[in-house]
């Protein structure tokens, strides 16, 4: 029983079983032999470990083979003949017990053959050993090939899934990196449109610069307007070129960002194809198919916004080269008098002297923090050093305390100890009256006395 359920459902156990050549001669022996009603529960039982070794046998051993097995049965045994031993096990009283009831359940150890596991795998194997018996090899070849075919189909199904899957994955992936590229999209879009909006700006400024200084050239005025106007014109005209500066290098950042975005765009548009034709040749569902198309569309419209972008882009930096030309023409075209260089000068000299002004005052500044900040440092030493010594005398007020106490428990404990002896004391001199020995009655006044003093001593110690 113990090797009918070791080795059901197991091959390689079944192997390592024939592996030892003494097992089935000894089986075969036990089963061609005719004992009595006795001993047939065991013929059983080696008929159903026989059929569990060619029902789960593999056909790794070429001595112990599934038809060279049955051949053996069919010379030795013959095949009726083990079927009928194989049905002794059924047939048994005790078998028939152990199979209604789930749990145990038997009047004396000698019932307790069966457990209702076992038979539940009696009712199980006969049928199919009885089965295999009598099955040819060829019918054996056709169910392994059958298996093989199925196993086959299996790892067939297996694969696509996986496949399928991973698409699945790739497909999100790829509408995650869509839905990245069209916010960057959008990004760049209202980063053009407020350059759009500043350059707008910054071209009715230089248009009004333009009209002023056709008024100015127009209708001459005194020498302080002349002045004024040729003080301020170098001045903005310094800051267009600035703002514009900044704007070149704004629009060639965004340049080599959508540069990226289009390598990356080409990437994926190369990663998608390769993904349609891998799910063109594994016979994908039409939904994915749907979902790739989407994507391209999607890709296509976000290539075409880029390239408009990219084209506005070009046409603004046309217009910023275009308006830095005319900037740095009207500032060369400029007139520069004598006047408004020495009014320059002389403001330029006043800023220096102010600028200086302001650098020493920060100078001071500086110096009186530092000077500030090194007092406060002295300041925080001195108090660390004082919390220090603070905590030091607070540790041994502590430890003073702790020792006061203690020598008060041990005065208290002392007087407790001095009553105690003056009361016996006093009860041995009472019972040596009672005896009729003479007590001295001066010795007693004395040790009163010394316990009184005593007792005025550790009063006194308690008072301090």
């Amino acid at each position: 029983m113990l090797l009918c359920t070791w080795l059901s459902n197991c091959p390689i156990a079944v192997t390592h079983f024939l592996h030892n050549s003494a097992n089935v001669p000894f089986l075969t022996g036990q089963i061609a032999e005719n004992l009595g009603e006795e001993e047939q529960l065991v013929q059983g039982l080696c008929a159903l470990l026989l059929g569990i070794s060619i029902y789960f046998n593999d056909n790794s051993l070429e001595n112990y083979m599934k038809e060279k097995l049955k051949q053996l049965i069919e010379k030795r045994i013959g095949k009726e003949n083990f079927i009928e031993k194989l049905g002794f096990i059924s047939k048994h009283e005790l078998y028939s017990r152990a199979s209604q009831k789930p749990q145990p359940n038997f009047p004396s150890p000698e019932y307790m053959i069966f457990d209702h596991e076992f038979t539940k795998l009696v009712k199980e194997l006969e049928g199919v050993i009885t089965k295999a018996i009598y099955k040819s090899s060829e019918e054996d070849k056709k169910e392994e090939e059958v298996k093989k075919t199925l196993e086959q189909h299996d790892n067939i199904v297996t694969h696509y899934k996986n496949m399928i899957r991973e698409q699945d994955l790739q497909l999100e992936e790829l509408k995650q990196q869509v839905s990245t590229l069209r916010c960057q999209n959008e990004q760049l879009q209202t980063a053009v449109t407020q350059q759009a909006s500043q350059i707008q700006q910054h071209k009715d400024q230089y248009n009004l610069l333009k009209v002023q200084l056709g008024k100015d050239n127009h209708h001459p005025g005194s020498h302080s307007d002349g002045a004024q106007v040729n003080g301020i014109q170098p001045e903005e005209i310094s800051r267009l070129r600035e703002e514009i500066e900044e704007l070149k290098s704004h629009q060639g950042l965004l340049q080599s960002q959508l540069a990226e975005k289009d390598s990356l765009i080409e990437n994926l548009k190369s990663s998608q194809v390769s993904a349609l034709n891998e799910q063109a040749s594994a016979a994908a569902s039409p939904r994915d198919s749907e979902q790739v198309v989407e994507l391209k569309q999607e890709l296509s419209t976000l290539k075409s916004q880029l390239n408009s972008q990219s084209l506005e882009i070009t046409r603004l930096q046309a217009e910023n080269h275009e308006l830095l030309q005319r900037a740095e023409a009207l500032a060369k075209s400029v007139p520069v008098q004598g006047e408004s260089e020495n009014v320059i000068a002389a403001q330029t000299t006043d800023v220096e002297g102010r600028l200086s002004a302001l650098l020493q005052e920060t100078k001071e500044l500086k110096n009186e923090i530092k000077a500030l900040s090194e007092e406060k440092t002295a300041i925080k030493k001195q108090l660390d050093s004082s919390n220090s010594t603070i905590a030091i005398l607070q540790t041994e007020k502590d430890k003073l305390d702790v020792e006061v106490t203690d020598s008060k428990k041990e005065q208290d404990d002392l007087l407790v100890l001095l009553a105690d002896q003056d009361q016996k004391i006093l009860s041995l001199k009472s019972k040596l009256k009672d005896l009729g020995h003479p007590v001295e009655e001066e010795d007693e006044s004395g040790d009163q006395e010394d316990d009184d003093d005593e007792m005025d001593d550790g009063d006194k110690d308690q008072d301090i």
